[in-house]
């Protein structure tokens, strides 16, 4: 990606950002997180990955909200876009965030356990110490 395309892509991130989460009134699309805008070399088209992090939210709902809200997005896009055309979107589902917050969940969990066993050393560490002073 040349240098014109990743500033054009950074500019539809943030603008989408903001049309999704202050213009469009879908209450499908609430909570969607823009994560990655991929643009042609020629503009024409933009793939746009999404996530959300709400587990009561359906993918495929997402999806359609999106999609019906297109040409709105296109429309606000057209007024701050400096390009000669306004790139055809799709959205894309990305997982990764909802892997990676289930990840940290996980992780969360297993927390516990790691300081009790750290609270054991410490505590071994002091009877040791103790041990020692009394000889």
């Amino acid at each position: 990606m040349n240098r014109r395309q990743e500033k054009v892509s950074s500019v539809i991130l943030h603008e989408l950002s903001m049309i999704i989460n202050r213009k469009v009134q879908d209450p499908r699309v609430r909570g969607v997180h823009i994560v990655d805008v991929e643009v042609s070399h020629d503009f024409s088209f933009a793939k746009i990955r999404y996530s959300f992090l709400d587990e009561g939210q359906n993918p495929e709902d997402v999806q359609k909200g999106l999609d019906s809200a297109k040409s709105m997005i296109r429309k606000e896009l057209r007024k701050v876009l400096t390009t000669r055309v306004v790139p055809e979107i799709a959205f894309f589902y990305d997982s990764s965030i909802k892997h990676g917050d289930h990840i940290l969940e996980l992780l969360r969990t297993l927390e516990p356990s790691n300081q009790s066993m750290a609270d054991a050393e410490s505590d071994s560490e002091k009877d040791d110490s103790d041990e020692s002073n009394m000889a």
